[in-house]
């Protein structure tokens, strides 16, 4: 999601007659958008934020930090800030950072490609800069990329194809969220669910359509809840959606279990028109004992029931979930529940997470914890339970996220 705010950002600035440069040591301004849904993400925020003040350029801090960490972020930088609900909530907050500025952030577009930030201060960045400058060289290197990607993940895989077979046209459909899961802090920072006008949404498809593209990544913070705030609903949006002509598909990111479940009769038949191939619902837990510390939907019969109805009717839909390990109380029991749930229901792909928290949300103060070995003594487990049924897996982000994949992508 800040992605996609650095995009509309970017061509804020942009439109405003400002130059994008790709080294820090030439901006005159450096903004900053920050992630602090986790304590440890929170972290590295704030020591990027360290790092940037070491430039002559004004650091102006946006995103979720400035809401979610106010002292922390207080006690390290008194510049000025904006945070990620205002940017759209009330647009009016970002011109007044740059009065100055004739267009106005209301008037420019929300983006639709992922913000790509060519750093020349580091050494990848002036590499990439250095051979995006000699056309040839840079199609070797994108081609050696592909190669390596499809080496590690397989090329009919749920994540090479996410990353690299096919650039995604994203599509955020609403900002926000109602639900109160007890682990997660952003709820602050984003403020509540606000939908984006039906006609405008399917105008930007239909843009995206035009102008050649195949793959649709729809997104939001919580995108079953679309329409429930302008008299609308969301399966009536993928009504809409996919009753357009057209050589296209959609992929769905994070579709709560308590929407698909609510949807569920209304999903099936929009399945039988094959333009929707791949639905990304996070369970986070087999055992409803967790979901429910979770506040989350707590009832896995209900979401496999619904989960195996769509891949009846779309044997080739490509599910894919998150599974956070080592929940607060979570039992040893409780976690091979939730691998034989991941495998009854027939997912794709998907993540399997260390458990972290925010510093005060409700899952912070549930104990016991369960301590860092154990949970990755259970990560080794799953990996070989994903081997025996026939999943390939692979560690990332410096082990802290376990990847499951089935190869079966379909396009």
């Amino acid at each position: 999601m800040r992605y996609l705010d650095a995009t509309r950002i970017s061509k804020y600035f942009a439109r405003n007659n400002y130059k994008i440069v790709n080294k820090p040591k030439d901006a005159d301004i450096i903004f900053f958008l920050t992630c602090g849904a986790f304590d440890h993400l929170s972290d590295e925020s704030l020591r990027m934020v360290k790092e940037f003040q070491k430039y002559e350029a004004e650091l102006i801090v946006g995103g979720c930090l400035p809401e979610i960490e106010k002292d922390k972020l207080n006690s390290v930088f008194q510049g000025r800030t904006i945070n990620t609900k205002d940017l759209d909530k009330d647009p009016d907050k970002m011109d007044e950072l740059f009065p100055e500025n004739i267009v106005k952030f209301r008037d420019v577009d929300d983006a639709n490609a992922s913000f790509s930030n060519l750093n020349e201060g580091d050494f990848v960045g002036a590499v990439k800069n250095f051979l995006g400058n000699i056309g040839w060289l840079e199609k070797i290197l994108v081609n050696f990329q592909t190669q390596i990607f499809k080496s590690v993940y397989g090329k009919n895989s749920f994540f090479y194809n996410i990353m690299v077979d096919e650039p995604m046209y994203r599509m955020r459909i609403s900002w926000g969220c109602n639900s109160n899961c007890s682990y997660c802090g952003i709820k602050q920072a984003i403020g509540t669910h606000k939908s984006k006008p039906l006609e405008k949404v399917l105008e930007e498809f239909k843009f995206g359509l035009k102008n050649g593209h195949k793959h649709f990544m729809m997104n939001a913070d919580d995108i079953g809840a679309y329409g429930t705030d302008i008299g609308s609903s969301f399966s009536e949006l993928l009504d809409k959606m996919t009753s357009i002509d057209g050589e296209y598909f959609i992929s769905i990111a994070n579709l709560s279990p308590r929407w698909v479940i609510k949807y569920i009769d209304h999903l099936e038949d929009l399945m039988k028109r094959e333009k929707i191939i791949r639905i990304g619902v996070p369970v986070q837990s087999g055992s409803n004992r967790i979901l429910k510390l979770m506040n989350r939907f707590h009832d896995k019969e209900k979401i496999k029931d619904a989960l195996i109805r769509l891949k009846t009717v779309f044997p080739k839909l490509s599910l894919h979930t998150h599974i956070i390990v080592g929940f607060p109380t979570e039992t040893d029991e409780e976690f091979k529940q939730t691998l034989d749930f991941i495998k009854d229901c027939k997912f794709s792909a998907g993540q399997l997470m260390p458990f972290s928290s925010k510093s005060g949300s409700e899952a912070a103060s549930i104990e016991p914890k369960i301590p860092m070995d154990e949970i990755n003594k259970r990560l080794i487990y799953a990996k070989s339970f994903f081997k025996k049924e026939g999943y390939s897996v692979k560690y990332k982000s410096q082990g802290r996220t376990f990847l499951f994949d089935k190869q079966d992508y379909y396009r």
